[in-house]
C-alpha cells in the first residue's frame, strides 16, 4: 500500500487508481464525487502495540482524482 500511495497523483483516472491498489474495500458517491477506500491490517507484535491499520481514501470527479488521504502509510511493522 505504501508504494502505491507514493505513486498516487492528482488527475489520475479511476482505472489507474484501481490498477495501483486493486479493488476498493469501500465505494460511495455524494454530490458527483466518487470516494474509494482501501484498508489493510498488519500484526506488529503484542509488545509493539498489536495491529496497525493502514487506509487510503481517494476522491474522484469526472473520472479524475481530485483529492486523496492516507492514514498510517509510513508506519513500520518491523
Amino acid at each position: 500500500m505504501k508504494k502505491a500511495y507514493q505513486e498516487l497523483k492528482l488527475g489520475m483516472t479511476m482505472a489507474e487508481v484501481v490498477a495501483l491498489f486493486g479493488r476498493p474495500d469501500s465505494e460511495g458517491v455524494r454530490d458527483g464525487v466518487v470516494t474509494l477506500g482501501w484498508e489493510t491490517q498488519e500484526f506488529k507484535g503484542v509488545l509493539r502495540g498489536g495491529r496497525v491499520t493502514r487506509s487510503v481514501e481517494v476522491e474522484l470527479k469526472d473520472d479524475k482524482v481530485i483529492a486523496f488521504n492516507g492514514h498510517n502509510i509510513n508506519i513500520s511493522v518491523v
